[in-house]
């Protein structure tokens, strides 16, 4: 078995996601107590060769100030057709696609080896991708404004 370090470098590896943490604060009190804040880079061009796009929309939480698709974290209930969102609790019905759905059936987005996946929307219209630059400023001068002019040459 491997150590707790390389599972989470294996995890890492496959779906090109870093957090700052491995475990997510179980309450508000433990995330006000967090020194370094929650974040995670994300790295939305990796290949996934073992995983073809989706193609069929997302499952969303039925919560309007939620929206989190299913994953292999939630809780999922086969006999009622039922799934709870484990970022709000909110249970939610599986769409009539999912009605064949089974402990030995799932789909892929409750498999743990697909934590990532990647859609192919059929009923929205796709915008072109944003990029986001976070940038650390705490540098000399020159290595700044070398900087800026590499940034503003990729965009």
């Amino acid at each position: 078995m491997a150590t707790y370090e390389e599972y989470i470098q294996q995890n890492e590896d496959r779906d090109g996601i870093r957090f700052t943490w491995n475990v997510w604060p179980s309450s508000r009190i433990e995330a006000s107590r967090l020194v370094v804040p929650l974040s995670c880079l994300y790295q939305p061009i990796k290949e996934r060769p073992d995983l073809p796009p989706i193609q069929y929309d997302p499952v969303l939480c039925t919560r309007n100030n939620c929206r989190a698709i299913l994953n292999p974290l939630c809780q999922v209930d086969y006999r009622a057709k039922l799934w709870v969102c484990n970022f709000c609790f909110q249970r939610n019905p599986f769409p009539p696609q999912y009605s064949a759905i089974s402990e030995q059936h799932q789909p892929a987005e409750l498999m743990p080896m697909f934590s990532t996946i990647e859609y192919t929307i059929t009923r929205a219209q796709c915008l072109p991708p944003i990029y986001l630059y976070v940038v650390d400023t705490c540098m000399d001068e020159e290595e700044l404004g070398a900087l800026k002019g590499f940034l503003a040459n990729v965009t």
